[in-house]
């Protein structure tokens, strides 16, 4: 099953997030105390030391209590692309994920992207293909390894294109053809015919035993895969990614994979 870059490093943003929900709790039942902590740890980032520092450019301690390690929240989270906010008349960090920001146009950095009309069109002059001779799958807005990207999807002839286009400066991260045995899908399968993103949430929710207050991070898109119109969706539960593949006109589940996050 083809799987994308959504929950790519969100796994250490959670784990981040439910340390910040503790220190939180701790605030609300006692304002100050004192603690003994062990200093001295060290943090690395693929690999490169990562030295955290609050907003005026100070280093910032990073430490052990009871067995936890405690990092500062806007250091860390920035560090992985999330927008970190205080909320102080209820005391509360809040945390977005860097695709939640740039899905709702609420990142600062989001006016400056090349577009969605840029990026396809990057990719056809790299690819040699006329806008013409293309068959669009998806151009959309995707966040990887910290960095906004456009995943451009497009077929010509029997090819199959795929292109990962900075969504700032253009640059073209990856790019990758196929050939394969692709029909262009012709007018007389209306897509009034498909079940619908929703209905594909929904099917995939009903197979995995999930509630749909229960599932996080849920995105459904349609695609073309061997000549025919699927839904991807994916969504996760706690600690389980699920990823489906539903048929956009029968809404048959043609594939199905649940992974755990932390694993």
């Amino acid at each position: 099953m083809k799987k994308t870059n959504f929950f790519k490093g969100f796994g250490s943003g959670l784990l981040l997030a439910v340390l910040v929900t503790a220190l939180c709790a701790t605030a609300s039942a006692a304002s100050r105390r004192n603690i003994d902590v062990e200093d001295g740890i060290s943090i690395t980032l693929n690999g490169a030391t990562f030295t955290p520092r609050d907003a005026s450019g100070k280093e910032v301690d990073v430490f052990l209590y009871n067995g936890t390690t405690y990092v500062p929240v806007r250091a860390i989270s920035e560090m992985m692309g999330m927008d970190v906010q205080f909320d102080s008349a209820t005391r509360t960090v809040v945390l977005t994920t860097a695709d939640r920001s740039a899905s709702q146009g609420s990142s600062t950095s989001s006016a400056s992207y090349i577009g969605a009309e840029k990026a396809k069109s990057i990719a056809l002059q790299d690819a040699g293909v006329s806008a013409s001779a293309a068959v669009f799958l998806r151009a959309q807005l995707d966040w990887d390894d910290g960095r906004a990207e456009y995943e451009v999807e497009f077929y010509s002839g029997n090819t199959e294109y795929d292109y990962e286009i900075d969504a700032l400066t253009g640059a073209i991260l990856s790019a990758d053809r196929d050939v394969e045995n692709f029909t262009v899908p012709t007018t007389s399968t209306s897509s009034a015919s498909y079940i619908g993103t929703e209905k594909a949430k929904s099917i995939a929710l009903q197979d995995a035993g999930v509630s749909a207050s229960s599932a996080a991070g849920m995105r459904a898109q349609l695609d073309w895969d061997d000549g025919r119109a699927q839904y991807e969706v994916e969504f996760y539960s706690g600690s389980t990614e699920y990823d489906y593949e539903i048929d956009a006109v029968t809404g048959a589940i043609l594939g199905r994979d649940r992974d755990s996050r932390w694993d």
